[in-house]
């Protein structure tokens, strides 16, 4: 099932252009940090305290250097009640991410789209750099207009 659900997956992204635009700001310019990355194995105790201490909305679940899930606070409080929860446990199969050259506008309507609050932003190769939030996306058009929401 997770197999079908990356190949699902895959093609929606691919269905996104990933073509420059003339956009000035792109979706890597609104990661604020390294996306945190926690093993499938990682027990849900210790992603609950993570999502927590540092105050995020998701964490990416990897299987080596393979990503294969997200883990959101939602996802927690799905599973919190079992002993022996992990994070492959609990994660979300379902990953979007957009290319670091993006336009945040493209990433505005993936969201929307797909009814996903984060995206995970990638670089050469695919790899991970970051996620970005719907919040992010909220905050940078805030600014944009004139705003101060810093």
């Amino acid at each position: 099932m997770k197999s079908l659900a990356r190949e699902f997956t895959r093609d929606l992204v691919d269905a996104f252009d990933d073509t420059p635009t003339g956009v000035i700001d792109t979706l890597g310019s609104l990661i604020l940090a390294p996306a945190l990355v926690v093993a499938t194995t990682t027990p849900l105790g210790e992603v609950a305290r993570l999502l927590l201490q540092n105050r995020v909305p998701a964490i990416a679940v990897v299987d080596g250097d393979h990503l294969c899930g997200l883990v959101t606070r939602t996802d927690v409080l799905r599973e919190l009640d079992e002993n022996d929860a992990t994070a492959g446990d609990a994660m979300s199969l379902y990953v979007f991410a957009l290319p670091a050259r993006s336009s945040i506008e493209k990433a505005a309507a993936l969201m929307a789209y797909e009814g996903v609050g984060q995206i995970c932003v990638t670089g050469d190769g695919g790899v991970l750099l970051g996620m970005v939030s719907a919040l992010d996306v909220a905050r940078h058009y805030a600014v944009e207009a004139g705003y101060l929401v810093e």
